[in-house]
């Protein structure tokens, strides 16, 4: 039984087609290929930078809380009392010198966020929060804009602080 021409027309270029997409399918393969290769890596990219960025966070807390104690503990060998006493006491002392009462005392006083020391660092503090009264010559004086920064974290609290340590 003989079909109707416009149906075997139809047939026929179907087929047509069909061979064409055939020969075509290695491209359209190798395009498929490279989109999911692209999307495999804009995943680890996105995944891996945020990741990337918080475990640097994490270290950066940790190194910093390191020093932190590494600080609490200079000051404790030589003065007693509590954590912010013997901070307070370095950084009081002029024994010391200039450059580690504001590196280790102001700094850390300011990391664990010190209420009972925020009246002295406002003594000490010129209103100079650019340090421009100080800049090169930390040997001498203290740091203004260590003090600045102090007063900030201790007014203001900072994300990373270590106010545990006290």
């Amino acid at each position: 039984m003989l079909k109707p021409a416009s149906t075997n027309v139809f047939v026929d270029r179907l087929f047509a087609c069909n061979r064409m997409l055939c020969k075509c399918f290695p491209l359209v393969q190798q395009k498929k290929q490279k989109h999911e290769k692209m999307k495999r890596i804009l995943i680890i990219i996105g995944i891996g930078i945020p990741l990337i960025m918080f475990c640097s966070l994490f270290a950066l807390n940790i190194w910093i809380g390191r020093d932190v104690r590494e600080n609490i503990h200079i000051a404790k060998q030589q003065y007693s009392g509590s954590t912010e006493d013997a901070l307070i006491s370095f950084l009081l002392d002029e024994n010391n010198s200039a450059y580690d009462r504001t590196h280790k005392a102001v700094w850390t006083l300011g990391r664990i966020r010190s209420e009972k020391a925020l009246p002295i660092l406002k003594d000490l503090y010129k209103n100079d929060p650019e340090g421009k009264t100080c800049f090169g010559r930390h040997d001498s004086f203290l740091c203004q804009y260590e003090i600045h920064k102090a007063i900030v974290a201790v007014e203001n609290g900072w994300f990373f602080s270590h106010a545990r340590l006290k």
